[in-house]
């Protein structure tokens, strides 16, 4: 029946005078992205849908985002595999110059941590960054994810499995660049080099930045593969808001400077799909998920209309396969632009050996391992092919500016705000030594000099010599009544010298001298007992370990630390005595919201210890009781805190926000004496209390309240109530 009904149609076809067009023509489909910041994320649901439709592209030309998702995609990488990376990429250390917390020694992590802000200089002049934001975390990614693809389709951009180009502007002449060879990590990372954000990309000494400063939409680019069909994605905000953070801003001024230009690109694509953006902003990389889906909605929208433009005609695109390269040996490895750091350290660094099969894992790690010295603003690669099966590895390096300007900020509501400034010079003849001088204004009032460093070349060889003066004003109580203040002076140095165990543990042995004066005589006689002045002088120790994932703020891992000194009348100390002093505390986790914190502090001293060197415990590490409430020669404080997290700050894992309840149970009496008698009211001192902390970008912000000493009887002070709040890192040096 149907071949006599086919039969039928042709003739009254023919009759009627018509054809039946059947077009055989092929058609190659073209494909523009453009940047935008995180907005083209949304570029990834245009490729789902087009992928998921059948309609294949056979030429991808990118910018900025755009450049990002389009490279990614004509390298092979699945539209689901592009939206897993945009999705779970942890944005805020990709956009981190910091080195990675557990990468550092021990003492690098409590030295990086000190201070809240910290500026380069260069012979005291300061040093300002090319872009605010860093980008060598994201160099790694794509050095991860594109550097064996590179290398099999030989650096060149028509190899990929889909032909690409990539859209950048060399900030020195000031003209659009076209990337069709050389590394794609490197054309990605000048593309989305936004000016005055991220750092210009380098490459081959000239510097390179975002297309979108000239062409933000790269249609034209396309025109050399000569499609039949150019499909074009912008993701543009159409609405007046333009965000807050720079990236929003500049991403915005962008638009509006290469507005005659987009006019020109959008003529140019015979398919125009645009995002519904404007509920986001350039800088909402944690919203992929919404931007990805805002792409899907928009390409489904205008399926009616790609489909009327390709007819019935056939979709060439055939995507390349890679074909997996033979391994060149490694002739040489070179490093340029060294300065100040010597070559010898860095090649102490490289697992990589000349002679052995390049392996871009291993590359890439020993890269990880240079920039970790926290030594270098960028480190690259490039590679030069001598012969077919040989290859020199390039390493690129550019040093900081190893002059530094810290500055740390911290209140209390016993110290008020105290600020501290230091000044130095890192990486001495290249040898890891820091020289710095370092004020402390408030309490204490502090100058310090000094030598230090966790290196020396080659050897995780700690070391530190200081020279320090000091005023300290301290609390007395008498009779567990506050009383007057007095102010303790403090001139001397310290040396010492350790190893470091590992990354997270070091053992330091030096000596410890210093003049102590107590000022302002009191009319107290407990005071008259006291020597005006003292010294201090003996050998001093420290053992430590510590494996926290936030030395100020954290929410995992343990620390033990034991320090000792031993004052010494042999060598010119006012009195013999020997100190020692235990730390630990732990945070076990018991849910993801819930964890337990146990702490434990124990001090001994043996034989007349110095006024200067007494335990001093109160507010911080004895919920419910005043800061210096207790000033003793003996100590145990144990206490035991939970913490319950309610919700994130600014959406960051690393700003949780906690409720806390506390307990604490202490004793002063020598431990002989409890031995013999003990009386659980005089002997004893315990609080209560709860609380809530936070992270913040100064440090780690605590409000506590406290109960102590409830329940006991008369004649003791009886129950009372303390509050405690403080923000921000501390960075002075106690206990020195």
């Amino acid at each position: 029946m149907r071949p006599v009904l086919g039969v039928l149609l042709s003739i009254c076809f023919f009759a009627s005078g018509q054809e039946i067009v059947i077009d055989s023509q092929p058609i190659r489909i073209g494909l523009a992205l453009s940047g935008g910041g995180a907005l083209g994320f949304a570029h990834v649901g245009v490729l789902k849908v087009l992928e998921e439709e059948g309609i294949a592209v056979s030429c991808i030309s990118g910018n900025s985002m755009g450049s990002l998702v389009g490279g990614l995609y004509a390298a092979g990488y699945s539209t689901a595999q592009i939206e897993s990376i945009a999705t779970n990429a942890d944005w805020w250390t990709l956009f981190s110059s910091d080195v990675p917390f557990g990468a550092r020694y021990l003492p690098e992590r409590q030295q990086s941590q000190r201070y809240v802000f910290q500026l380069r200089h260069h012979n005291f002049i300061p040093s300002f960054p090319s872009g605010l934001i860093p980008l060598q975390n994201v160099e790694f990614l794509l050095m991860k994810l594109l550097s064996k693809i590179e290398y099999n389709t030989f650096y060149e951009f028509d190899s990929l499995p889909i032909p690409y180009r990539a859209i950048a502007v060399d900030l020195d002449s000031g003209e659009k660049v076209v990337f069709r060879n050389k590394r794609l990590a490197n054309a990605i990372r000048s593309s989305i080099a936004i000016p005055g954000v991220f750092a210009p990309e380098q490459i081959d000494g000239r510097q390179y930045v975002d297309g979108g400063v000239i062409q933000n939409l790269p249609v034209d680019p396309l025109l050399e593969f000569k499609p039949d069909l150019i499909i074009a994605s912008l993701t543009m905000k159409h609405n007046l808001e333009t965000g807050v953070s720079l990236i929003d801003v500049i991403s915005r001024s962008l638009d509006l400077v290469a507005i005659e230009d987009l006019k020109q690109q959008k003529q140019l694509a015979d398919i125009l799909i645009e995002p519904n953006v404007d509920p986001f902003n350039p800088s909402d990389f944690f919203r992929a998920k919404e931007l990805i889906k805002a792409g899907e909605e928009a390409a489904r929208a205008m399926l009616p209309e790609i489909r009327a433009k390709i007819n019935s005609r056939k979709i060439i695109a055939q995507p390349r396969k890679i074909t997996e390269r033979p391994l060149s040996v490694i002739r040489s490895i070179q490093f340029q632009r060294l300065k100040i750091t010597h070559e010898s350290f860095l090649r102490n660094k490289l697992r990589m050996r000349v002679g052995s099969y390049l392996q871009f894992d291993q590359l890439i790690s020993d890269l990880r391992r240079i920039y970790n010295t926290d030594f270098f603003d960028h480190v690259d690669y490039r590679l030069e092919f001598d012969q077919a099966d040989s290859v020199d590895v390039i390493i690129e390096l550019e040093e900081k500016a190893f002059g530094f300007y810290s500055l740390g900020v911290r209140y209390d509501n016993f110290d008020n705000v105290n600020l501290g400034i230091e000044v130095g010079q890192g990486n001495l003849n290249g040898s890891g030594a820091n020289i710095r001088a370092a004020a402390n204004l408030r309490n204490p009032n502090e100058l310090r000099l000094g030598l230090t460093g966790t290196r020396l070349y080659r050897l995780p060889f700690g070391y530190r010599v200081d020279g320090f003066w000091n005023s300290v004003e301290y609390s007395f109580f008498q009779n567990e009544e506050s009383s007057l203040k007095y102010i303790m002076g403090n001139r001397g140095g310290i040396s010492e010298a350790g190893y470091i165990i590992g990354r997270d543990a070091f053992f330091d042995f030096g000596l410890k001298a210093y003049y102590n004066v107590i000022y302002n005589k009191l009319p107290i006689a407990y005071f008259d007992t006291l020597p005006k002045q003292q010294w201090i002088v003996g050998p001093k120790f420290r053992l430590e370990f510590n494996n926290f994932n936030n030395l100020y703020f954290p929410t995992r891992g343990i620390t033990y630390r034991l320090t000792g000194l031993y004052s010494m009348q042999q060598v010119k100390a006012t009195e013999n005595f020997l100190k020692l002093n235990y730390y630990s505390e732990q945070m076990i986790p018991i849910t993801s919201w819930f964890f337990v914190r146990p702490r434990l502090e124990v001090g001994v001293t043996w034989g007349k210890a110095a006024f200067s060197e007494y335990f001093r415990s109160g507010s911080e590490n004895l919920i419910g009781f005043d800061k210096d409430e207790f000033t003793t020669d003996q100590k145990a404080i144990l206490r035991i805190g939970t913490d319950f997290r309610l919700f994130q700050l600014f959406n960051r894992n690393d700003y949780p926000f906690y409720l806390q309840f506390f307990s604490n149970i202490a004793t002063f009496k020598k431990y002989d004496d409890l031995i013999d008698e003990i009386d659980f009211n005089s002997d004893f001192y315990w609080g209560i209390g709860t609380g809530v902390r936070t992270n913040t970008p100064i440090g780690p912000f605590q409000l506590t309240i406290g109960i102590a000493d409830f329940a006991k009887p008369e004649p003791h002070r009886g129950t009372r109530v303390n509050l405690y709040l403080s923000v921000g890192r501390e960075f002075r040096y106690t206990g020195d």
